[in-house]
């Protein structure tokens, strides 16, 4: 349903921060060794996808083999005269994950942005003191979201490019649904599915959607948003916080997305509402071991209207596990996989008529990832960042990242927002407000 070769609103951008140079022929001939030119004990390409495009034929989408790939044409340097700093950077990415794709070409690549000016949480160059400038290389992995989903990604790079194993060192994130493997539970699922879908889908339909002026742009193809970073902060920070008052990890994010928007809307003058709706992405355990989508998503409303924190918190682990038990997120799954049969138009007309999509302010998607240190050509990956294109419909996106010990949070405003740009700093200021705010009310209840 995305505008490919034209305007993409779906691209994936990961961003390796490497500790030090790294050659990138070398990364090149390891990759083509150990991912495209891997096969299977049958002899067929274990990614047969990195080599193909899709074409459009009477209404539908294929994925047809390129006849002029050259997996050399996907690696490419980025290199200017003067030093790229964190700001600069952004500018680059944000540039990168809304550009169209080659005709006829895969849809990936790979961009090494050598001369970038490390900088640390506190603005201090590590090699200020000294008089260097310490400059290290900045990988970017660019694709698009109908090749893979972050967990594809991720082992495909893990478990192919490392000698580590990817089951072990990536962390289970807390928003995922599990196919039931319990003959019995499994039965009784399925026969009452029809009956428990109709209720659930009936009952979710009945709810208000967002009216705020920050959920205006739902009829706009958005080509483009402004995206801002967060500094590191701490996964045992979170991961206290959610201890201290019994809740999960994901509600404690989205309990500071929430006080982050209603702060931000407060500074802009913005009425606020009762409730906001936000779209939480749900990856599907097990995933296959192959380039695919393997997610759903559901809805969980977020009581911007209480002025209470720790009510805030513990509403929104009330509905956020109500989701994981509904039916919806799996049947929104399984409905993907139905959609993505019928004809490209009927897909876009079903699916931006869809009232869900109408109804919600924001989107969440929390990315786990290695939980030590990850090496690219022997040379340590410091930091990581994910970063999606704009999401139809939606004009608030927030990405998590853990890496590392670490939660990298990424913000993105539609730029039909006014001040779009200082908003999205500030939401992420506010985010991080409320996990303090958060942290001291455990301490003194």
């Amino acid at each position: 349903m995305d505008k490919i070769y034209t305007a993409p609103i779906t691209n994936l951008l990961v961003s390796f921060y490497l500790d030090g140079e790294t050659d990138l022929d070398l990364f090149k001939s390891r990759f083509i060794s150990n991912v495209i030119e891997k096969r299977k004990s049958c002899g067929k390409l274990q990614y047969p996808e990195l080599r193909q495009y899709i074409t459009e034929f009477m209404g539908y989408t294929f994925w047809t083999l390129s006849e002029s790939f050259n997996p050399s044409n996907h690696f490419k340097l980025y290199k200017t005269e003067e030093v790229i700093d964190e700001t600069g950077l952004e500018k680059l990415r944000n540039e990168i994950v809304v550009k169209p794709w080659t005709v006829k070409e895969p849809l990936w690549e790979f961009i090494m942005v050598e001369n970038f000016q490390r900088q640390e949480k506190n603005g201090v160059k590590p090699e200020e003191n000294s008089g260097k400038q310490k400059q290290t290389p900045v990988l970017l992995f660019n694709t698009h979201h109908s090749l893979l989903d972050g967990y594809s990604v991720l082992h495909m790079l893990v478990e192919e490019m490392t000698n580590l194993d990817f089951e072990k060192v990536i962390a289970k994130p807390s928003t995922t649904l599990r196919k039931s493997v319990n003959p019995e539970q499994t039965f009784c699922r399925k026969l009452s599915f029809p009956l428990r879908a109709l209720y659930e889908v009936s009952k979710d339909l009945t709810n208000e959607r967002d009216i705020n002026p920050w959920n205006g742009f739902n009829d706009k193809n958005l080509v483009t948003r402004n995206s801002t970073f967060d500094d590191t902060i701490s996964v045992d920070y979170i991961k206290k916080i959610s201890h201290s008052y019994g809740v999960s990890f994901t509600s404690v994010l989205l309990a500071a997305i929430c006080a982050g928007i209603r702060r931000g809307m407060e500074s802009n003058s913005i009425p606020i509402p009762k409730f906001i709706h936000c779209c939480v992405i749900l990856p599907v355990l097990p995933h296959p071991k192959k380039l695919t989508n393997h997610s759903t998503f559901g809805l969980v409303r977020l009581p911007i209207g209480d002025n209470d924190s720790k009510r805030r918190l513990l509403e929104i682990e009330s509905c956020f596990q109500k989701l994981k038990k509904s039916i919806l997120p799996l049947l929104n799954f399984y409905m993907g996989n139905v959609l993505g049969q019928l004809p490209l138009r009927l897909i876009r007309k079903i699916v931006y008529s869809n009232p869900m999509l109408g109804r919600v302010t924001g989107c969440l998607s929390n990315f786990p990832a290695p939980s030590d240190t990850w090496t690219m050509n022997t040379t340590p990956i410091y930091k990581c960042k994910v970063q999606a294109g704009p999401m139809p419909c939606t004009a608030l996106v927030y990405t998590c990242y853990t890496y590392n010990g670490s939660v990298l949070l990424l913000n993105g405003v539609d730029i039909e927002i006014q001040n779009s740009e200082n908003i999205s700093k500030s939401l992420i200021k506010h985010f991080q407000e409320e996990l303090d705010i958060l942290s001291q009310i455990s301490m003194h209840p």
